[in-house]
This record gives C-alpha cells, structure tokens and sequence, in this order.
C-alpha cells in the first residue's frame, strides 16, 4: 500500500523531470543555432578578409613586377645609350669590334 501512496508523487517528480529536460534541450536547441550563425558570421567574415588579402598581395606583386620590368627596359635603354655614343666617339674601333665579334661567331658556327 505504500507503493501505492508514492505512485502519484514518482509520477509528478517523473512529470517535472520530463519538464525540466524538455527545457534544457530547448535552451540547447537555441544555444546550437546561436552557435551556427555566429560560427557562419565568424567564417564568412574571415573569408571575406582572407580574399582582400590575397587581392591586396597579388596587387602589390603586380605593382612591384611592373616596376621590376620597368627598371629593366630603362638600364637596357641605357645601355643602348651607351653604345651608341660610344660608337659616335670611336666609330672605327666600333667597326673593328663588330667584324671582330663576327669572325668568331662564324668561327664557332663552322664548327
């Protein structure tokens, strides 16, 4: 018979049980989904920086190999310069420099 007493009380506590899992899974559900967007914000943000980054990076590289090559074609313009007043200055030691350059190229391309 005391069993019978407590059946109405286990039965209450089992119903308040129920209840309080019933809200600790609904503040978990919650919790999650506020998890999920602010993971999604988080990755999404950091995407966006990392894409500006590599944009900003690439740019620079640009910028620096139109630089580079810019140095390039102005020391070989100089260059240019170079010879060709030296050539003014001394036009036969020019000449004798090129047939010079020519007899051994043909020299090498014979063989």
């Amino acid at each position: 018979m005391a069993a019978e007493k407590d059946l109405p009380k286990d039965l209450e506590a089992i119903r308040a049980d129920i209840a309080a899992l019933t809200q600790t899974v609904g503040r978990l559900a919650t919790d999650m989904a506020d998890v999920r967007a602010t993971l999604k914000r988080t990755v999404r943000t950091a995407a966006k920086e990392a894409a500006e980054a590599g944009e900003e990076l690439l740019s620079d590289a640009m910028k620096l190999g139109g630089d580079t090559a810019e140095a390039a074609a102005d020391a070989a313009r100089a260059g240019v310069s170079s010879v060709e007043a030296e050539i003014k200055r001394n036009p036969i030691s020019a000449v004798l420099t090129a047939l010079g350059i020519g007899f051994v190229i043909g020299i090498i391309g014979r063989r």
